[in-house]
């Protein structure tokens, strides 16, 4: 009866073991759960900032690109009227 009695208490003091290693690993999850967590919220703000910044610099990038358009316009268009006021001019000399 005596070696039940301490079969059962060794048993006992196994399980003990085996709940405290458990609760040991379950603290362990959870803390790596919070860390994951915590790594995917700085994940999902550094994209929405990346994005934010792509959007702005495709943004500037293409209103350099239209205001470089528009100079090179702008001087083309001067060009073409300086060739028209002298066409006009020449015809205007040979009509006379």
């Amino acid at each position: 009866m005596k070696t039940d009695v301490g079969d059962l208490k060794a048993d006992v003091g196994s399980l003990k073991t085996d709940v405290g290693d458990l609760k040991t690993d379950v603290g362990s999850l959870k803390t790596d759960v919070e860390e994951l967590k915590t790594g995917q919220a700085r994940l999902e703000n550094g994209l929405e900032k990346l994005q934010k910044d792509f959007i702005e610099s495709l943004g500037e990038y293409t209103e350099k690109i239209t205001d470089q358009v528009d100079a090179r316009t702008e001087v083309l268009n001067k060009r073409v009227y300086h060739v028209e006021s002298d066409i006009e001019r020449l015809s205007r000399q040979q009509g006379s």
